[in-house]
Parts: structure tokens; sequence; C-alpha cells
């Protein structure tokens, strides 16, 4: 810190000394108000919870009281024939009842027990003289022991296979009003859907992903968000990853019929940590289960928290800059002479941002600046004439590999070339080259390495090289397959070359080509027509070894031109904003027919040297006459 400016220790200090407050004063309110947060929101979902108690303790309470007031009326009712009324108006009245059903025994049915189902509007009734059949086993067991009925209450839950839901029944004796024998007439069974308990649990608002849902004693889901567990699965056989049974002995709080709360990670929230309240349901053995996870739950007090973080910060922030303004502002006029100081020693890293340092080590920096600067000059400039001097060497070597004599066939009339050079450094990366292979047959080209400088020359060099002795397999596409596996190979650098490669049988005129990305020539008939020659035939040379390569085919008439070129000549046309370099090129070629190749190449030079402000890339024109 001792080394830090003086504006930069100001302004730490000071700030450091004020979010300390900041802190301590956001600690102290978070935790006053913490408690007060945490009471309202376990009120809150409390009172979330007693809305869903409330909707089942209704359909509970009016299937209890329904089926009660109807074991009441059922003798009347059955004496006056309108029985099946009272069935069909409990079933009607309450949505979620899916059937009513009425046994009356011998002491007001005559000889024969009378045993009536209304299932939604729909009657089933029959005499039988033996003990009455109910739609299921859970029923029976809870509705009968040993032949006598049991006080009224609940059956088992079951899936009635009937009509598709889970249902549970409320069972009631009946008997005359002023009887005192409950088990003396019959039997009235009220068959509550849990389908519609479920459905209606599941449509409650409950936060964005909490649920509730229903069990029994043994703990077997009764209502779920997944159906598939309803009477298949049971809440005390869960995973010790979603309740830990050692924190929280759920069995035991059932048994003692208790309400309160937990934290679980159920797997329907990815197991995620969940506050969970639980509550028993009066006139059952049932309990409710509310789930809802801690982020929505604790959501007001982390929105507080990070409201608070996000103004403290931006208050931390405000602080800072206002004090490092004002103490830059104090210390500016020391600062200046500091900088001015320290401007010289620029080529040496300072150990200090101390001000007061910087002025007292400044002059001896500067001391050594100078020597270091005279040192350093006298080496740059026995390093510049060192590699000035190697690429010239570099360019003569070069250019003693270019073939630059011309007539190039003197001995010939079937044949006229003539070619120009132009690297944009001292050295190319462009290349051509022409030599006949037999008395027939002329091979051509050229071609672009990619980059610049002595690489790109190297590469070169060895391309031209590499295709002179490939050229024995005569066939374009297999000179260039073969050119291209040897360059491959030993490419460590990625170098590339685009190529162009053409057989010309001078005495047919039939000319075998391949285009290996390189740009397209043009070929100059002699009434001025342009044909240019924009088959490709593969990749760039030296990327892929097993590339291969096609050709194409046409035949050259006499007084045919062939001008070849590298994409050098586009560029400098383009730097006079000719976007449209092929047409310009073609339309001067056309003015060139009938002129020799040495011509055309002079006259296309001076245009471009016309139009190029600076060369920016190694230019090289190439044309090839077929002569009578």
């Amino acid at each position: 810190m001792v080394d830090k400016s003086i504006g930069y220790r100001l302004s730490f200090q000071i700030s450091v000394a004020v979010i300390m407050v900041f802190i301590a004063f956001i600690v102290a309110y978070f935790l006053f108000n913490q408690r007060l947060l945490r009471e309202n929101i376990e009120n809150k979902a409390i009172g979330l919870s007693s809305e869903v108690t409330s909707i089942i303790n209704l359909e509970i309470s009016s299937t209890i009281e329904a089926t009660a007031n109807a074991s009441k009326q059922v003798p009347y009712f059955y004496r006056n024939g309108d029985l099946e009324q009272l069935l069909k108006q409990m079933v009607s009245t309450y949505s979620f009842l899916v059937s009513a059903e009425v046994y009356i025994d011998t002491t007001y049915a005559g000889p024969e027990h009378y045993h009536a189902v209304v299932q939604k509007g729909n009657l089933f009734e029959y005499r039988q003289s033996s003990q009455p059949v109910f739609l299921s086993e859970a029923e029976r067991n809870s509705f009968f022991q040993n032949g006598k009925s049991a006080l009224p209450g609940w059956s088992l839950p079951y899936h009635w296979e009937e009509i598709g839901e889970v249902v549970v029944s409320y069972n009631h004796p009946i008997s005359e009003e002023n009887q005192n024998d409950l088990n003396s007439s019959g039997y009235i069974s009220s068959k509550l859907s849990l389908s519609v308990l479920n459905a209606a649990l599941n449509r409650l608002n409950i936060g964005q992903r909490g649920y509730a849902f229903v069990i029994d004693t043994s703990g077997t889901y009764l209502t779920h968000p997944e159906e598939s567990r309803i009477l298949n699965a049971n809440l005390f056989s869960v995973s010790s990853k979603v309740l830990n049974v050692s924190k929280f002995n759920i069995k035991e709080v059932f048994k003692d019929r208790l309400a309160g709360s937990a934290v679980a990670y159920p797997d329907m929230f990815n197991y995620d940590k969940s506050w969970v309240y639980f509550s028993p349901i009066a006139e059952t053995d049932w309990y409710l289960i509310f789930i809802m996870p801690y982020g929505e739950l604790y959501k007001e007090l982390y929105g507080v928290t990070i409201r608070m973080a996000i103004f403290a910060l931006l208050g931390v922030i405000l602080i800072y800059f206002l004090v490092a303004y004002i103490t830059r502002k104090q210390i500016e006029p020391l600062s200046n002479i500091t900088s001015r100081l320290t401007s010289f020693s620029s080529p040496f890293k300072l150990t200090t941002k101390n001000e007061v340092k910087q002025v007292a080590n400044s002059l001896e920096y500067l001391k050594i600046w100078f020597e270091q600067y005279q040192i350093s000059r006298e080496k740059e400039e026995l390093s510049n004439f060192q590699h000035n001097r190697d690429l010239q060497q570099a360019s003569e070597i070069q250019q003693s590999l270019i073939k630059s004599s011309f007539p190039a066939f003197p001995d010939r009339s079937d044949i006229d070339l003539y070619a120009a050079y132009r690297p944009a450094k001292v050295v190319s990366g462009d290349l051509f080259d022409y030599f006949f292979i037999d008395d027939e047959n002329l091979v051509f080209t050229i071609g672009d390495v990619s980059g610049k400088g002595i690489p790109a020359a190297i590469f070169m060099s060895v391309c031209q090289t590499v295709i002179l002795n490939n050229s024995r397999y005569r066939q374009p596409r297999k000179i260039v397959k073969k050119t291209n596996f040897e360059l491959s190979r030993s490419n460590n650098h990625q170098y590339f070359l685009t190529l162009f490669l053409g057989v010309l049988n001078v005495k047919t005129g039939e000319l075998n080509y391949c285009n290996a990305a390189h740009t397209f020539p043009f070929i100059l008939k002699q009434d001025g027509t342009i044909i240019e020659l924009q088959s490709t035939h593969g990749l760039p040379l030296g990327l892929y070894p097993e590339k291969t390569y096609d050709d194409a085919q046409m035949v050259l008439e006499y007084g045919d031109t062939v001008i070849l070129y590298t994409d050098g000549v586009f560029d400098a046309l383009n730097e006079k904003n000719i976007v449209s370099g092929s047409k310009w090129f073609q339309k001067k070629l056309k003015k060139m027919k009938n002129l020799s190749p040495k011509e055309i190449i002079h006259l296309l030079e001076n245009e471009i040297s016309r139009t190029e402000s600076q060369q920016k890339d190694d230019i090289c024109l190439f044309a090839i006459k077929y002569t009578p």
C-alpha cells in the first residue's frame, strides 16, 4: 500500500471506512428484519394450507352431513316408493359424490333384503335373501364386522374400476327416528370421488411450483399431482435424499395427529430445498401435505436482501468515485509533475506508484534510460543492416529462379509467351513456369502461395521444383494430385498454394488444364471475344494429402492468347475503387486483340501502375499465344 499513489491510498482508505459502516448497517438491518420476515412467510404459507384444508373439509363435512341426514329419511322415502328420488337428489346436489347406495334389511323390506344403488343418476335395485353385496371389498370390510355393522365411518380408499376413479365411502346405519337400535334397519353409503378432490387441489394456485396432496394414516397417496402415485406409492417409503428420517420421524408425527412444518427435498422439484406443512384433516384419519420451494417462500426476503445489496453496491461505487475525484483534484499538481518526469522513464518498469518516490527515482531512471537507448540503437542499426542484406540476397536467388529471358523459345514459331513478375516486397510468393515435356506438349503454370516475404518465397521455390519433377505424369490432374501429396506431407506451417496448370498440345491446339482454387484465366480470341475459364477442380495444394483433382479440356485456335494472372492484379485495381476488376480486365483485353504477349503484358502493367497507389500484394501476369 505504501507504494501506491497518494490518490489511490486516500480513495481506498476512505472507501474502506465507508464500506465497513455500510456493511455493519446492512447486517444489523438484515438481522433485525429477518425474524419478522420469516414469521410473515410462515403465516402466509400456513394461510395457504388452511385454504386447502377448508376445501377438503367442506367436501368431507358435506358428505358426512348429507349421509347422516339421508339415513333418517330412508325409511320414510322407502315406504312411499321415493327412495330413488332421495338418492338421485344426493348425487346431483353434491358434485363430488359419484354414488349413493342403500341397503334395507327384512325389518322394512319384507322377507327379502332390498339393495339400491344410484350412480350419477342411474338406478340399480334388486332384492335378495342373502347378505347385501357392496361394490368393493374395502367397503364390506369397513361396514361389517362378523355380520354386524360398525359405527358410522369411512372405508379405505380404492380404485373403482367401473367408473375409473379413486373413491372412498362414508357409511352410516339407517333407522326410524324414534328407534334407538341403529343396527336394525339397514345402511346408507355415499361414495366421495377423490379424483374430483385431486383435480380441485391441482387447480389451486400455490405459488409457481407449490402443490398439495392427501395421504391416509398408512402413508398411501390419496391425491397427488402425478396421478400414477395415487394408491400406488407411499410417503413413508421415500428415500433419505427426499426426507431425512433421523431428523424428522414422519410416522411418529402422524401417529400423534400433530400439525407442523419440516424441510424436505422433493424429486418433483429436482431435490430443491422445500418447506413442508402438514396438518390432520378433521373427521378422517387423513393428512394434508402442503409443499412449496424455499425459493418461493423466501422470495420476499431474498428480494429485500438483493435490493439492499444492490443499493449498497451502488452507494459504495458512488462513494469511491466521489472520494477519488476529490483526492485527484487535491493532488493534481503533484501528479502532473510526476507524470512528466516518469514519461521519460517509460522503457523501464517502475517499482512504485508513490508520487514522491517516483520523483526521487526519475532522475536516476533518465540516466539509465539514455545509456540503454544508446546501446539499443546501435544493435538495431546493425540488425537492420544484416536483415536488409539477407533480403537482398534472397531476392537475387529468387530472381535467378524466375524465367525472365524472352523470347522463351526463339527456335519455335508455334508458341509465343511473355510474363511480368512484381513482388510486393523484396521477394514474392507468386510463381509461374513453362517448359516442354516433349516436342509437342507445353506445360505452363501460375500460382500464388499464402503469405508474403521469405517464407512464402521459399515455399514457392519448393512448389516449382515439385511441379517440374511431377510433370512426367503428363495429365494435369495427376500432376496436381501428386504435387499436392508431396507438399502436404511435410507442410508443418500450413502454407498452401493456389495453382493453375495447363498442358497445351501445340500441334493440335488441345488444352488440358486443372485449376486448384486459382483465379480464372481468360482466352483472348483474334476477333476480340473473351472466354473466361471458370472451371475449378479442387482445393489449394498443401493442406490435404489425399485430395483428388479433376481437369478439363478445350481446343485453342490459331491466334488465341491465354491470359493468366494472380489475385494481386485485382487487389491493385480495387485500390482505386474499380470494384468489378474482372469486367475492367476484359474490357481492356478486348482492345488488345492481335497484339503479341509482350505487348499485352506491358499495356496491362501500365494500366495497373496508373491505377495503383501502393502495391500491397505480389503481382504476376503471364500471356501465351498459340501461333500458326
